[in-house]
């Protein structure tokens, strides 16, 4: 590479060593050791980057290896060396090598280094002329010294210090001053060379090699002189190596030129000599090969004649046949009489066929020709045409047989040693090659003949294809450019690249990419037999199929008289395709051969290499933009530009993943700082938006949005911005020249700048302006850090004025500019104030669009300042409810994040959420106080966004921002128990005192709500003072503040009320339970909630009840649910009151109501409770308060008159009292569960059930009617039990009704076979006389009933055999935490369970319907095996142990957390970007940016 180039060292004298002795020690641990220096066989003339002097043109000698070594490892850097004049290439490996070709005479020497150039010319004489142009922004610096060597050899030689500096910048920084040359006295004839040394900072020190002197002594005067010279210039260098003085200058971007040395391909330049040799060889109009395929072309041709001939003939034949026959149809009549008298008639019709003599002689004319035709002129044509085409097989024959190296790959496939014959046998086949395209580009009707080419041609450009350089593949590449269109049908696999594991694969690919994008010149020369006046005419009608193509203005983008020498697009499209550019970004991305990448290990010396390659391939493609630059080509070019961009794209990512792992490693000691591998590019990236944004026609816009800006520097961030506002100026090369990015940025920021962009927007078509602003947006949205705020607001802004204030663009653009600003303020959400604030300036303007911008932009991500919330303050409480700013600030309010952020703190303090929620306050007790909302009226509608309630559903003000109100008002974490550590949230930091109502002034408008009785104002007292805090003064104040919601019908927000408050009471449960005010408000919460009027289910029947209220429940109560479920879940916690505490609150206070059991939302709530219960094994707590409550429902702990007038009821023909009225309930599973669970506990306990089948054992005619009167006599019970009640028939009724799917229907079941199979013989003394069960089934109706249940067994058995072949896939729209769906396998059930379960119900099925084994005498293990024996002999046994394996925990445990997300989804927010934001990625994540250069390219197929 270029940083590997040392110039050579001149010996230096003894004397000169031991002056600099010491100091070359200090400096020898600097400096490294000068490679070797190859010599390679082949070198090209590269220009040397340093002013260069002329030599006489025999004073140059062959250096040798022993010369170019470093024998002087600790000399002084300023010392000065000797470098003849040489040409210098730079190989792969970064050595240098010198072309020792002799100058000759009369040579120019041309050095261009940066902006400034030396001319030397070396004369024929022995005088050296030197010429030194000065550019234009030359400036003299009075350092600059002439330096001279010490006079201890008193010559001058040839000087040249190399610096690494130099190498980077190529330039040139000083010059001699011409009076300095004067006062030295030199004259031409004395001073050989003038030294021009260029003092930039150099890091790293590159040893030359010594070489032998080349100049005679020079006088004693001039080397007197040196010291001085020396002197001052030791001590210049000496001061630059101090870091306080001023710092190095501006870093300059490589020229093209300059690029050259790492990537030296001349590809567009090679396009013309690649063609001159195409020319040479592909007119073959004189070769005994087209003259044998022209002689087939006659023979195909005439054949064709003579077919065509023949037809005609058949054609005549067929009709001299049609009228050689000529038919009558005649008929004849007959009259007579029959034998009766009877006259008759009849009729007979024939046809009558005569002979046409003309037609008879001339079918036999020309059946004679016919056969003289087929047998004579056919027969001879068809074999001439045979002949000729075997002689051309046989001539390709002998051109394939005859080499040596050609029947080597035809016949054995593989390459073998080459000949001396290869040229011109090479050549021969190139020849024919040409000769069968040429028959390609000629209008040909005799598809034949047209096959037969293709399949000579495709034998033949194999062969070429293996056998051939890469110049006979463009030798190929130049033929296929020149045929007429269509070619991609048939000559696609003639383009063969491969860069892969092929050392000329990036030449072959290159170079024929170049002739692919260059114009194809001659190419109306090779298709002049293709001119339309040859071609078959079409009809010109409007079926024709002849299109005309227009530009976007309807104007024709090319000559219809030219337009058939042009390829069509699917032509190029696929010739393109051709290309393996995945291979070639593989190659120069460095991956291995496994696929391995590894951007880490890339050197600045590559990474310079790669800058390189990109720029040569972005040329090359560009050059594709310019010539294809017609509407038809509209699909390839943006293929190309895709291409563009694309490479763009990897090498980005490439630089990203280098700048990522060499940071802060340093690079002092590099060959290539990161600022100047920074600065190539950023003008790498330049180059090629020029390119894009010069073909604006074609549509290839769009690739500028895509492309990747996130590692560019800021200062080329501003230089391309403005250079897109200039892109109708037509100069855009020369503003970049001219215009630095200072200015650039300074003329963006000109208040006049705007004005001159709208005139550039009105020039351009909507989507070019789309693509143009979606480019800015992707520019503001690439850097994540290092921000320059300022560039970011220039785009903000200029896309808001665009999109919504001029008028002549916002109806077009304010969709666009809307998802625009959304997704630069998603990377960027500072830029919301920017917004704001030029919303405030221009809302008059903008009016009710504003609404929808804000309503788009991620106002979640957005922190407002105070002064902020003070125009949102103004905007609400200062505008009326219809106007603009008091929409747009509830917008604002709506859109903010109440809730916490990712580190589980709140998003916005705490002290901001009493701030808007007194805001709110004010402003509703400002606009609606006179206008009381109620609640019903807000929380029966659709929960909508305020913008979609005042734009869609045409509310009125009033009613849209009372329901804003509310909802936002329910967001504000305002109480200390929200989600303190529920949800895993950490508690919100509040204040160690919570304020009081009546003492902070802050609070005057909440108190003045408070005492008018808002119902706003009650919620926000409970949930931010002390009432809401202090569980005696919620107990005094607060549940007369509850009362005011629920009677106001805010239902929802009690709900709220209640997560806040209840956590509070949960340790001293009696505070509320006790309090008959709060019960009763809770019990009108629930009556309210279902639509039925308080008190009216309590006063009729169970069954009118059931009409009344339905099976359905309000929302509110589901929501209620929800939020107990979630107190149980926070309750299980360490450090909490335990789930019990909860479940006996609530069951308490949902049982301490009046017939309550009667009541469909304290049931469903009752039955959720009784379900977590069970699931957290804790029924015993509800069952404790169940109990109690049912014996005092049949009569126990009661007075004398209720009793008496309960036994009265009971007579009269009604059902024993229970918690499930009738006999079973289908919808309270869980609920029913429990009750009769406890029920059954009272059995036993009252020894009931024990009496009963006592009594059955012992009369064995009894019935279990008289059993149970027996029994209620002999207990002496307050009340005589209903035969329905007991528990054999209370399991069997619910057993019938639960649904198949339930969870519990295999322990219903079990608890049915608990009492069915009971053996109670023993008990009594009595010898054991079978099953007790078939007892209480021998009445008709109870025999119905044990049929049913046969029957329901069935169908049980049915289902989960019928479920058990389903597949288990996760429960979607799953509302618990992640973490839970994580664990979660999901809502169905396994199928390995359903199997189970249809074996459990067969075995249920068999025990049920078999009364032999019921019998006493039956041996119990004798059974078969599908009886499930040992399960038997545990019931038989009344063994209570329940058979949980058969239960679907998990799905109970699904359901609780679907119930639980539910609240966490009512109350935790949860804030996603919209799909429309096209956030880009950050491309310097290490992980991120190796997937997005390694998964495209795995997949890639260009």
């Amino acid at each position: 590479m270029a940083e590997a180039v040392r110039p050579p060292r001149r010996a230096k004298a003894k004397g000169s060593r031991t002056k600099t002795k010491e100091k070359k020690k200090s400096e020898t641990l600097q400096r490294e050791e000068s490679d070797e220096v190859s010599l390679p066989k082949t070198s090209r003339e590269l220009e040397i980057p340093t002013p260069a002097c002329g030599f006489k043109g025999d004073g140059l000698k062959v250096l040798t290896d022993s010369q170019l070594q470093n024998a002087a490892s600790g000399q002084n850097e300023s010392e000065m060396f000797d470098v003849p004049l040489t040409s210098l290439t730079i190989s792969d490996e970064g050595s240098l090598t010198w072309n020792t070709e002799t100058l000759k005479e009369g040579e120019e020497v041309r050095a261009c280094v940066g902006d400034d150039a030396v001319k030397l010319k070396v004369d024929p004489g022995d005088n050296v002329g030197t010429k030194v142009e000065t550019p234009k922004n030359f400036t003299e610096v009075e350092e600059n010294k002439l330096v001279q060597c010490g006079p201890s050899e008193s010559t001058l030689q040839s000087n040249f210090s190399y610096t690494q500096q130099e190498m980077e910048n190529l330039q040139v920084r000083e010059t001699q001053k011409k009076k300095d040359k004067q006062a030295l006295g030199f004259s031409s004839e004395v001073l050989q060379n003038v030294p021009l040394q260029s003092s930039c900072e150099a890091k790293d020190i590159f040893q030359p090699p010594r070489v032998k002197k080349l100049y005679p002594q020079l006088p004693a005067e001039i080397a007197r002189e040196a010291p001085a010279l020396v002197a001052a210039k030791s001590l210049f260098r000496n001061e630059r190596l101090y870091p306080e003085l001023p710092s190095q200058p501006e870093l300059v971007p490589f020229t093209k030129e300059q690029l050259k040395i790492f990537e030296p391909g001349s590809w567009l330049e090679n396009v013309e000599s690649y063609l001159e040799e195409f020319d040479s060889m592909a007119h073959q109009d004189r070769h005994e090969f087209y003259e044998l395929l022209l002689n087939y072309s006659r023979c195909r041709k005439q054949l064709l004649l003579a077919e065509a001939e023949l037809l005609a003939l058949m054609s005549d034949c067929q009709n001299a046949k049609s009228r050689l026959w000529h038919f009558k149809d005649e008929q004849l009549s007959v009259q007579g009489i029959c034998a009766d008298q009877v006259k008759v008639s009849g009729y007979h019709r024939y046809q009558r066929v005569e002979m046409n003599e003309n037609a008879l002689g001339e079918l036999k004319k020309l059946f004679d020709a016919k056969s003289e035709h087929l047998h004579q002129t056919l027969a001879l044509h068809s074999y001439t045409s045979v002949l000729s085409k075997l002689q051309v097989e046989s001539y390709i024959y002998a051109l394939l047989n005859g080499s040596a190296l050609l029947r080597s790959f035809t016949i054995q496939g593989r390459a073998c040693k080459q000949t001396e014959s290869f040229p011109s046998d090479l050549c021969q086949l190139k020849e024919c090659i040409s000769v069968l395209f040429m028959f390609t580009r000629r209008v040909n009707e005799d598809t034949q003949f047209h096959d037969d080419i293709l399949l000579w041609l495709q034998k033949l450009v194999s062969v070429l294809q293996r056998v051939g350089c890469p110049g006979d593949h463009f030798f190929l590449l130049n033929h296929i450019l020149r045929c007429p269109a269509g070619v991609s049908e048939w000559a696609v696999p003639f383009i063969q690249i491969k860069v892969l594991n092929n050392p000329s694969g990036v030449f072959h690919f290159m170079q024929s990419l170049a002739l692919l994008m260059s114009p194809v010149k001659n190419r109306a020369e090779f298709l002049c037999h293709m001119k339309p006046s040859e071609q078959k005419p079409s009809s010109s009608g409007p079926a024709s199929g002849t299109w005309t193509l227009v530009d976007e203005g309807g104007e024709e983008d090319e000559d219809p008289e030219t337009s058939w020498l042009l390829l069509n697009e699917d032509d190029l499209v696929i010739l393109l395709s051709q290309f393996p550019f995945h291979e070639l970004f593989q190659h120069l991305l460095g991956f291995k051969a496994k696929g391995d990448y590894s951007p880490e290990t890339t050197r600045p010396q590559e990474m310079m290499k790669i800058f390189a390659f990109a720029n040569s391939l972005v040329e090359l493609l560009a050059v594709g933009l310019e010539t294809f630059n017609r509407a038809r080509y509209r699909q390839f070019v943006k293929r190309v530009g895709y291409m563009i961009r694309m490479t763009l794209g990897y090498v980005s990512d490439h630089w990203a993943q280098f700048v990522s792992h060499n940071r802060g490693l340093g690079l002092a000691q590099q060959p290539y700082s990161m600022e100047k591998l920074q600065v190539e590019f950023d003008e790498l990236f330049l180059r090629a938006v020029l390119h894009v944004l010069k073909a604006k026609r074609l549509g290839i816009w769009l690739f500028m949005s895509e492309m990747p800006f996130g590692t560019l520097s800021v200062q080329m961030l501003w230089k391309l911005f403005y250079l897109m506002h200039q892109v109708e100026s037509g100069n855009l090369e020369k503003l970049c020249v001219t215009l630095p990015p200072a200015e650039c940025k300074k003329q963006l920021q000109d208040p006049e700048h705007f004005v001159n962009f709208e005139k550039c927007l009105s020039s351009m078509n909507s989507s070019e302006e789309i693509c143009l602003l979606t480019t800015f947006a992707q520019m503001a949205q690439a850097r994540r850090t290092n921000v320059d705020e300022d560039f970011i607001k220039i785009i903000v802004l200029e896309i808001y004025e665009v999109s919504y204030v001029t008028l002549s663009t916002r109806e077009t653009f304010s969709k666009v500019g809307r998802e625009l600003l959304g997704a630069i303020t998603a990377v960027h959400p500072e830029m919301i104030s920017i917004i704001l604030d030029r919303v405030q300036d221009t809302i008059d303007q903008v009016g009710m669009v504003s609404l929808y911008l804000f309503k788009e932009l991620p106002l979640y991500l957005w922190r407002p300042s105070a002064s902020e919330r003070a125009v949102i303050r103004d905007w609400l409480l200062n505008y009326n409810l219809a106007m603009v700013k008091n929409k747009l600030a509830c917008v604002i309010l709506e859109g903010l994040n109440w809730g916490f952020g990712e580190q589980g703190t709140l998003h916005l303090d705490q002290a901001v959420h009493a701030e808007v929620a007194l805001m709110i306050l004010e402003a509703y007790q400002k606009y609606l106080a006179q206008k009381p909302y109620a609640g019903l009226l807000s929380e029966s509608m659709k929960q909508v966004s305020y913008l979609a309630s005042i734009v869609r559903y045409g509310e009125t003000p009033e009613t849209s921002f009372n329901q804003w109100a509310w909802n936002l008002i329910l967001r504000l974490k305002l109480h200390k128990n929200d989600y303190g550590i529920q949800q895993n949230c950490p508690t919100v930091p509040f204040s160690s005192t919570v304020p009081d109502m009546t003492e902070s002034p802050t609070f005057h408008p909440l108190l003045k709500a408070v005492k008018a009785g808002m119902p706003i104002g009650c919620y926000l007292a409970l949930a931010m003072t002390t009432v809401g805090h202090s569980i005696e003064k919620f107990c005094a104040e607060g549940i007369s503040l509850l009362g005011i919601l629920v009677q106001s019908r805010h239902l929802r927000t009690v709900v709220h009320v209640l997560d806040k408050i209840l956590p509070l009471f949960y340790p001293c449960q009696y505070y509320l339970l006790k309090n008959e005010q709060f019960l009763s408000h809770l019990l009108l919460f629930l009556h309210l909630d279902s639509g039925v009027p308080q008190g009216v289910t309590q006063q009729v029947t169970h069954k009118v009840a059931q009409h009344l209220t339905g099976a359905s429940h309000g929302d509110n109560v589901k929501l209620l649910n929800s939020m107990i479920q979630a107190h149980v879940s926070v309750s299980t916690q360490p450090n909490e009151v335990g789930p019990v505490a909860v479940l006996e609150f609530w069951v308490q206070a949902l049982i301490s109501q009046h017939l309550w059991y009667r009541e469909q939302a304290i049931l469903f709530l009752m039955d959720q409770l009784c379900k977590t219960a069970f699931q957290l094994m804790q029924e015993d707590c509800v069952q404790k308060l169940l109990y109690q409550q049912h014996k005092n429902a049949l009569g126990y702990h009661c007075d004398r008159s209720l009793l008496s007038s309960l036994v009265s009821w009971i007579v009269a023909g009604n059902i024993t009292p229970s918690f499930v009225e009738g006999l079973a309930t289908p919808t309270q599973v869980w609920f029913a569960w429990t009750v009769l669970n406890v029920e059954s506990i009272f059995e036993e306990d009252s020894q009931l059930r024990r009496v009963v089948e006592g009594e059955l054992v012992i009369n064995s005619a009894f019935t279990p009617d008289q059993a149970l009167k027996k029994a209620q006599a002999q207990l002496k019970l307050p009340i005589v039990p209903s035969l329905q009640r007991l528990l054999i028939y209370r399991w069997a009724h619910q057993a019938l009704v639960t649904p198949s799917d339930h969870p519990l229907l295999p322990l219903i079941w079990q608890k049915f076979f608990l009492l069915y199979l009971h053996r109670p013989g023993p008990q009594y003394g009595l010898p054991i006389d079978g099953c007790i069960g078939r007892r209480f089934f021998q009445s008709p109706a109870h025999i119905s009933l044990l049929k049913e249940m046969k029957r329901r067994l069935t169908e049980v058995a049915d289902f989960h055999h019928a479920a058990s072949k389903a597949l288990r896939v996760p429960a979607e729209g799953s509302g618990g935490p992640p973490a839970s769906q994580a664990g979660s396998p999901g809502y169905l059930t396994s199928p390995e369970l359903h199997t189970e379960l249809v074996r459990l119900f067969n075995v249920y099925i068999l025990w049920l319907e078999d009364e032999n084994f019921q019998k006493g005498d039956t041996y119990i293990p004798s059974l078969p095996k599908h009886y499930d024996i040992h399960r038997l002999a545990k019931v038989m046994q009344n063994q209570q142990d329940l058979w949980m394996e058969y239960l679907n925990m998990e799905r109970i445990h699904y359901e609780f957390q679907e119930t639980v997300g539910l609240w966490t989804q009512a109350t935790l927010e949860s804030h996603s970007p919209p799909c429309s934001l096209s956030v880009q990625l950050d491309v310097t994540d290490p992980l991120l940016g190796e997937r997005m250069s390694v998964s495209p390219l795995e997949g890639m197929n260009a």
